[in-house]
């Protein structure tokens, strides 16, 4: 296993810090020396950081603090601090032990000290300097587990192997990735936007059609998505480009709650013939962390029991006796595909309960497409 602060790892560090973050490599063992003086010239008042062992089990653990280091001899409290593993003997085993909070050493920051974490020593990784054996550095420094953090069950053993044999130490810089901070690699090949391309795409949609072996004349496409995510307002800006004018016929805009209490089977009609495409477009109630739509109900409305316009009744939940209720509905009237609606900007702070909601539901579509 290389010695490599890997994209899945950064997203797993994004988690426990919360939002998105950049990670800027200060100071690297095998690069700059492993001596207490080369870590703080290469690190103090920089701001967050997140110190990484690499040690020679494959194991992958370390620390993050959110204050700077700054030589200034002595202890500091800092709530965000936490040690953590990433890695346990090759083998993706992430963990998080965060501030007990039954102290104030967070952080023990001195200028002969490496990156040092809680009082006792928690993870003190060196002192002074450590020469290289060739292949790996054996650290100078201790550990104290559980003195100033909570361990959730973990120990010397589970997290460093017993051992300070370190292949290398690194320390990231972290910061605030910028909502205008471009991809490493896009994620699509996208090509010019112009009038030509829209005119293309406009023509492809409404050229498309099911095939005719199915005998279904429209396909039918559930918008599914958190409250506030953007669905009704989804149909609205496609109904107006095909239409040639702004409308906004399903009711769209920030609330609390779900602004959409009915369900609703869109057409989408080209703004020229009037003549309705090959496709309708569902809208439904918002996903919420205590309400909502549920995966019984979402099976009924995958399924086509449910008709248009049927009003959704938090106290009356849906079954067979619901006023309108398609009890041998036909391959055209189900669903066809499902579109998630998710807000970009909001992604990083979507609550845990909702996406635990979305990948239940996701499970139910799953059965349905087998």
């Amino acid at each position: 296993m290389g010695v490599e602060f890997k994209k899945n790892d950064q997203l797993q560090m994004n988690k426990w810090i919360g939002g998105r973050k950049n990670y800027t490599l200060l100071y690297k063992a095998t690069r700059d020396g492993c001596t207490a003086t080369a870590f703080h010239n290469k690190c103090n008042n920089r701001g967050p950081t997140v110190t990484l062992l690499y040690n020679t089990n494959d194991s992958v653990f370390g620390g993050y603090t959110s204050v700077s280091w700054r030589s200034a001899a002595g202890y500091h409290i800092d709530a965000n601090a936490f040690l953590f593993r990433l890695y346990q003997n090759r083998n993706w085993n992430p963990v998080k032990m965060p501030f007990s909070g039954n102290n104030n050493n967070t952080i023990y920051d001195e200028a002969s000290y490496g990156p040092t974490f809680g009082g006792g020593h928690d993870l003190k990784t060196f002192t002074g300097t450590v020469n290289s054996s060739g292949t790996y550095y054996q650290l100078n420094g201790a550990t104290n587990f559980g003195h100033s953090y909570t361990m959730n069950g973990e120990n010397y053993n589970s997290i460093a192997n017993g051992h300070l044999q370190i292949k290398d130490i690194e320390v990231f810089l972290v910061e605030d990735l910028i909502a205008t901070t471009s991809l490493e690699d896009p994620w699509r090949k996208t090509p010019q936007w112009d009038e030509k391309l829209l005119n293309n795409l406009k023509e492809n949609i409404e050229q498309y059609k099911p095939l005719q072996e199915l005998k279904v004349p429209q396909a039918r496409l559930l918008l599914v998505g958190q409250v506030g995510a953007g669905k009704s307002s989804f149909f609205n800006t496609l109904n107006s480009i095909f239409r040639g004018y702004i409308t906004s016929q399903a009711c769209s805009g920030n609330a609390e709650h779900s602004l959409t209490t009915v369900y609703r089977m869109y057409q989408v009609r080209n703004g020229t013939s009037g003549k309705p495409l090959n496709f309708r477009l569902h809208d439904t109630k918002g996903i919420e962390a205590d309400q909502g739509i549920d995966g019984h109900e979402m099976c009924f409305l995958l399924d086509g029991h449910i008709p248009d316009r049927h009003q959704f009744n938090p106290s009356v939940p849906l079954s067979t006796d619901t006023t309108g209720f398609l009890t041998s509905p036909h391959l055209s009237e189900k669903i066809h595909c499902v579109v998630f609606v998710i807000d970009g900007s909001t992604v990083d702070v979507i609550p845990e309960k909702v996406i635990e909601t979305i990948k239940a539901l996701q499970s139910r579509m799953n059965q349905r497409g087998q």
